[in-house]
């Protein structure tokens, strides 16, 4: 499909898309970004690559909804399902868009037979469980909506894999199947919440819940406080997607899987460049891993049936930046380091030095993602003491070096 440039007093030969038009001569090219469930972070990875490609791109639809009936070069989509009006809208229009290349970039309900790029919800799914499973509890539960969506039914089946790989049972707190015939968003948030406390008073104590994204996170936060249920001491809240707008709402600070929807964006643009120089895409779906899990508040709590090693673990990871010696952690929780050593290590599943590191690791592996500290900085913040100390243990752990890490977490697809 041919770009329709700008008017201008002079006539000139209409450029045609392919490998000429790289953004270094020429018509930039002009790419499309087209939505029915918009998503900032999805939407700034593909900022990012186009910035670096040189593209126009076109992302005015997400504040009026109205589809652009300019020409393009490419087209990213990001079209959710069925159940929103402008979801078969967008379908349609990309219908009539033969020849242009497009890539969808979440999981839809739609039949949209393009080449795709996805958040791997299935191992966002395994990541949440793990992060409940060691905080010790052996009460779970899963929280969701819209089963019929792909992306929510993978996260759910990847949470149920992982809890039951570790001997543990998954409580299902299937809003569709206590409201048949209702959407989510038909019933007030008074009538769901109420629900929703019902449903947690009765499960055991205490419980560790993820729910499909951020929005039952907040759910969860307001049926607790409905049914008075303490957060995190009764019920451990994960939520998923670590959107900033549903952070910045929620009662308490709550935890997430940041699964990375900027470097689905990346990803996206980069095959779409892929596309409109000729290639071809694979014939399988490219899935994105998730960055990991951002702990909050709303799990910020560690349960066994020794109060001594519950104390010490959360003592631990509340002051691991700090130069944290076994005898201490030994004290706070009244036992022998010997008898420590052996306890902690039943508890928890690994022993205290190898706790510390990764707490340590963890705030490392954060701040090289979200920062543009040195590491020297990154060092003394996370505990490590200095740049050097840090790159062994880093390199030991994840067989690359932190600053190799960084530009692979942060640069393009």
């Amino acid at each position: 499909m041919k770009y329709a440039g700008k008017p201008s007093g002079k006539k000139r030969a209409r450029p045609v898309p392919g490998p000429a038009r790289n953004g270094r001569g020429g018509e930039p090219r002009r790419v499309l970004y087209v939505t029915d469930f918009h998503l900032d972070e999805l939407l700034r990875g593909a900022v990012d690559y186009a910035r670096t490609a040189g593209w126009e791109l076109d992302a005015a639809m997400r504040f009026h909804g109205i589809l652009p009936e300019t020409e393009a070069d490419g087209i990213l989509a990001a079209v959710g399902g069925a159940a929103i009006g402008a979801g078969k809208r967008v379908q349609e229009w990309l219908a009539r868009r033969a020849g242009c290349p497009v890539v969808r970039m979440i999981a839809s309900e739609l039949d949209l037979p393009y080449p795709a790029v996805e958040v791997d919800y299935i191992a966002a799914g395994r990541l949440g469980a793990r992060h409940l499973l060691e905080l010790g509890h052996v009460h779970y539960a899963f929280y969701f909506a819209y089963k019929h969506r792909p992306d929510i039914r993978d996260v759910r089946e990847g949470f149920e894999a992982e809890v039951a790989a570790a001997g543990r049972q998954t409580h299902r707190l299937d809003f569709d199947a206590a409201h048949p015939g209702r959407a989510l968003y038909h019933v007030a948030s008074k009538e769901r919440h109420a629900w929703l406390a019902r449903e947690l008073e009765r499960l055991p104590k205490p419980l560790a819940v993820m729910g499909d994204d951020d929005r039952r996170g907040i759910d969860l936060l307001a049926a607790c406080e409905l049914a008075g249920l303490r957060v995190p001491e009764d019920v451990a809240i994960l939520g998923c997607d670590n959107r900033w707008f549903e952070q910045g709402m929620a009662r308490i600070p709550l935890s997430s899987v940041d699964v990375n929807l900027r470097g689905v964006g990346r990803a996206g643009a980069a095959l779409l460049d892929r596309l409109m120089s000729g290639g071809k895409a694979s014939a399988e779906m490219t899935k994105v891993p998730p960055l990991g899990i951002i702990a909050r508040r709303s799990t910020a709590t560690f349960v066994t049936d020794s109060p001594g090693i519950t104390a010490a673990v959360v003592h631990l990871r509340e002051h691991f930046r700090e130069p944290l010696q076994l005898a201490q952690l030994a004290r706070r929780a009244g036992m022998s380091e010997r008898a420590f050593e052996v306890e902690f290590k039943r508890q928890v599943g690994r022993n205290a030095r190898e706790e510390l590191l990764r707490a340590r690791l963890g705030c490392a592996a954060r701040l090289l993602r979200d920062t543009d500290l040195k590491l020297e900085a990154i060092a003394v913040e996370s505990g490590f003491g200095s740049a050097a100390h840090l790159c062994r243990c880093f390199a030991s752990a994840h067989d690359v070096s932190p600053i190799a890490w960084r530009q692979q977490t942060k640069g393009g697809a």
